[in-house]
C-alpha cells in the first residue's frame, strides 16, 4: 500500500469535500426552466366551490351557479362570471405600484374543494391594468375586467 503523507492526505480531504458540495449543489449550476410569464387566476383543475366578496357571493348549486348579493339585480348571468373566472390571468409585475400604498384592496376569497383555506386575493380596481396581490406576490389582471370578475362592485 501506498504511504502518503499527512499534507498529502489533508489535500485529498479537502478536495474531496469540494467534489461533495459541487455534486450536492449541481442544480443550482444547470440552466433555470422557463417561468411562466402568466398562472391562471384560478388552479388548474380545481373544483370551485364559492368565490365571496363582502356579502356577495357566487356559489355552485349542483352544476349550475348562483348569485347572492345585497344590491338589485346584476347584469351578467352567473355562468358567465364564472367563465370570466376561469379564463383571466396573472401577469407577474416586480414590486408595488405607487398608487396603491394607501389604498384598500378588495378583498375576495375562492373556496375550493378539498382545501381548508380558501384562495385570497386582493384586488386594487384604483390601477391600469388591476393589481393583485395572491400568496405575497404582485400581478396585473389579464383576459378579464374587474366589473365582469366582480359585477356587483359598480
Amino acid at each position: 500500500m501506498a504511504r502518503i503523507s499527512q499534507r498529502a492526505m489533508n489535500n485529498v480531504v479537502i478536495i474531496a469535500m469540494l467534489l461533495m458540495i459541487a455534486l450536492f449543489n449541481i442544480d443550482s449550476f444547470l440552466p433555470k426552466q422557463d417561468v411562466p410569464q402568466y398562472q391562471s387566476l384560478l388552479p388548474q383543475d380545481a373544483y370551485v366551490l364559492k368565490i365571496e366578496h363582502d356579502e356577495n357571493t357566487l356559489e355552485r348549486s349542483g352544476q349550475l351557479w348562483r348569485q347572492r348579493t345585497r344590491g338589485e339585480g346584476i347584469a351578467i348571468a352567473p355562468d358567465k362570471q364564472f367563465s370570466a373566472w376561469q379564463q383571466a390571468a396573472l401577469e407577474p409585475i416586480s414590486g408595488v405600484p405607487t398608487q396603491i400604498s394607501s389604498s384598500q384592496p378588495l378583498v375576495v376569497v375562492v373556496w375550493v374543494a378539498g382545501q381548508t383555506n380558501g384562495l385570497v386575493y386582493g384586488f386594487y380596481p384604483q390601477t391600469s391594468p388591476t393589481v393583485v396581490k395572491f400568496d405575497n406576490n404582485w400581478y396585473t389582471l389579464t383576459n378579464a375586467q374587474l366589473n365582469t370578475l366582480l359585477p356587483w362592485i359598480q
